[in-house]
């Protein structure tokens, strides 16, 4: 499997988990999920403001050609530019290796339960990816009381 399918798989899960409060305490993707959320909107920002600022280190504002402002720093600004734009892509790989993630003993058992209460038949070895979809059919049919018993 290569790079972009994994990226796309938990760009998927991600945006497929439900971000419940009772869910915070027990499973780590909600707290995950808003930080890459507010990477997604805080980092172009500061991506621009790097550009902009090496153009004003290197003279770009005094006269001085653009291409001789940005020589003089440019493998500076650029490995600052490259490392905010990889910055989400590590949350999303982040997320493809939890949906891949077989369920542990405890969750298997909530896992089952959900299942049964929504009449449908469980996966043999189930993933996270397994675990949020009967989870967010919970949700949408039960609301969130039997999240309670998590």
């Amino acid at each position: 499997m290569n790079i972009v399918s994994k990226i796309k798989i938990g760009i998927q899960y991600m945006n497929d988990w439900p971000l419940e409060p009772l869910l915070n305490p027990v499973f780590p993707e909600c707290r995950v999920k808003r930080a890459v959320m507010l990477g997604r909107k805080i980092l172009p920002p500061f991506i621009v403001f790097i550009l902009f600022w090496a153009v004003y280190q290197g003279g770009g504002f005094k006269g001085i050609p653009l291409l001789f402002a940005l020589s003089s720093n440019f493998p500076v600004t650029l490995v600052c530019v490259i490392f905010l734009m990889l910055m989400p892509l590590q949350g999303y790989l982040w997320f493809y290796k939890r949906a891949v993630t077989r369920l542990n003993d405890k969750q298997k058992d909530f896992y089952i339960l959900v299942c049964s209460k929504l009449e449908k038949e469980p996966a043999m070895n189930p993933t996270m990816m397994d675990l949020e979809k009967a989870l967010n059919a919970c949700i949408k049919t039960f609301g969130t009381d039997l999240l309670k018993k998590l």
